[in-house]
């Protein structure tokens, strides 16, 4: 059997969920943004939930940029109550929801432990699409970056590839100098953190929180509904 070298892991919805601080802080980013400020939030939070899932499934199939999804929605939202934005509006209230939702955000002391286990026997790593700024202030909003050296996390926007592109494992493998079937992958995204590292020949581990079942015949390393699951498998 070969063995595990380095356990690499996706941020978003992985590391950091989405469902701990995207709510309240984009509640509290409409109440305090000049575009926003005067609609009641709940209804304009609402028009944007909508258009989160039109644009987030263009998204995932790489039909847009991280920078239109996150734009187009509050554009197409506040354009269904007969207000329209450009871009540079939207970039605006974009910043102002990412410096809000540091402080929503909240050390898990479980998961550092966890990690810290890990890294006794493993090197670790983190591989996410997103802006470089933006996902470096969320590993060190959840009090994990001592645990992450500098080049150990890959960022799409620093490398210039985005997952599930093999360019962006590769360089992942590159700096930890290491054979694909040596590094295994968490992740939540079937086909960004199953399909993508398994096509170069690594191991992949679906966190399936939601108990979905398998999109295709796709086997994976393993399967797991809790993040704290992991340690069954390394």
């Amino acid at each position: 059997m070969q063995t595990i070298k380095v356990v690499l892991f996706d941020l978003d919805d992985t590391l950091v969920h989405f469902d701990d601080y995207w709510k309240a802080s984009l509640m509290e980013t409409i109440r305090r943004h000049p575009a926003t400020k005067s609609f009641d939030p709940d209804v304009l939070f609402e028009r944007l939930w909508e258009m989160n899932q039109v644009y987030e499934k263009l998204y995932h199939r790489q039909e847009i940029s991280l920078r239109d999804f996150r734009n187009l929605r509050l554009i197409r939202a506040l354009a269904g109550l007969n207000v329209e934005i450009d871009e540079h509006v939207a970039d605006d209230f974009n910043a102002l929801h990412q410096h809000i939702s540091r402080h929503y955000m909240k050390a898990n002391p479980e998961l550092l432990q966890m990690l810290t286990r890990l890294r006794q026997t493993y090197a670790l790593g983190v591989v996410t699409n997103g802006t470089s700024g933006w996902q470096r202030q969320k590993i060190e909003a959840l009090g994990i970056q001592p645990l992450f050296s500098e080049e150990a996390v890959i960022i799409s926007e620093e490398v210039g590839s985005e997952k599930p592109a093999p360019e962006i494992f590769r360089e992942a493998l590159a700096r930890f100098r290491v054979r694909p079937e040596e590094a295994v992958f968490v992740g939540d995204s079937w086909e960004n953190d199953v399909k993508g590292p398994m096509r170069i020949g690594m191991k992949a581990i679906w966190y399936n929180k939601k108990n979905e079942t398998p999109p295709d015949g796709t086997k994976p390393y393993g399967i797991i509904e809790n993040i704290f699951e992991l340690e069954q498998y390394v």
